[in-house]
């Protein structure tokens, strides 16, 4: 594709302004850290993921952000991602490296279509796939209304259960709504405001990859609310499958409104849904994920 070509769709693909601007200066996820992987000279990638809500377990977003961004380095500059589907096959550790190797399935005139596998200690430990398009002109959007909540001005730290030094409080800035807790309810809602800690740079790839690495935290634990979230005692929570949609271009460092929604629990299983949306009321991107859910028989 021409130079001339590349800019335009960049362009056409550019940030718009929104009521919170870019704070500088750049934080830790705007470095790249937890997010970029390394390339190898054998084509493929390397990356370290950090414990998540437990010590011994890297911390399952950052194995999607950086699978993404394996699969986003071999894709042309002028094509975005718009769907991911990942399947979490073993539990990686947080003190070796991870493996991630990209394979291309498909490049068409507008789609391009990757397929990554993460390894540790010769193992797959997660396989995605990932869909990029070209922008388009043209069309009009819609959607629903934007939830009716309070803003982030003077909510509590939703980080308060981690430790201060743990990546995530370190990097990502969460307030939480205040919980309307309903034991009898077969749908548990919750609200929360997120946004980077310092600014990003203006790499559309970088920011979908934040909100690969973000939704994790907060999304599949709703299901925990009807046992006393955050930290039930002897129940287990693992990430299965997750999907995600990007539907606009976004700013992960303005804060987004990540609306969380846990519809079923039962089997062992709990599958949960989120939206993200800006402060203006649009909808940036759609995610699904089941869990592993073990609440040990009453005695």
């Amino acid at each position: 594709m021409s130079g001339g070509m590349v800019e335009e769709a960049k362009a056409r693909h550019a940030y718009r302004e929104t009521g919170d601007a870019p704070r500088a200066p750049l934080g830790e996820l705007g470095q790249g850290r937890h997010i970029r992987v390394e390339a190898a000279d054998d084509g493929v990638f390397h990356g370290y993921c950090h414990s998540g809500r437990a010590a011994a377990r890297s911390y399952g977003g950052a194995v999607l952000a950086q699978a993404l961004d394996a699969a986003h380095r071999t894709v042309d500059d002028d094509r975005v991602v718009h769907s991911l589907h990942a399947y979490f096959l073993r539990a990686l550790s947080p003190e070796r490296p991870v493996r991630y190797e990209p394979e291309v399935v498909r490049d068409g005139r507008s789609y391009s279509m990757r397929q990554v596998t993460a390894f540790q200690d010769g193992k797959e430990s997660l396989t995605m796939s990932v869909s990029f398009k070209q922008p388009q002109n043209g069309g009009s959007w819609r959607q629903p209304g934007m939830p009716d909540v309070p803003g982030p001005e003077g909510l509590g730290n939703g980080w308060a259960h981690r430790p201060q030094d743990h990546p995530l409080s370190t990097s990502v800035e969460y307030r939480e709504v205040p919980l309307e807790r309903d034991p009898d309810a077969g749908r548990i809602d919750r609200y929360a405001w997120m946004r980077t800690t310092g600014a990003l740079p203006d790499e559309p790839g970088l920011h979908a990859g934040v909100l690969a690495y973000i939704c994790d935290a907060p999304l599949a634990p709703t299901a925990l609310v009807a046992y006393g979230e955050p930290r039930p005692r002897g129940i287990s929570l693992a990430s299965l499958d997750h999907a995600m949609w990007f539907h606009r271009p976004v700013r992960a460092d303005a804060w987004l409104l990540f609306a969380c929604h846990s519809v079923v629990a039962g089997d062992g299983r709990t599958l949960a849904h989120g939206e993200f949306w800006t402060r203006e009321g649009e909808l940036v991107a759609s995610v699904t994920q089941e869990a592993l859910l073990h609440v040990p028989a009453p005695r």
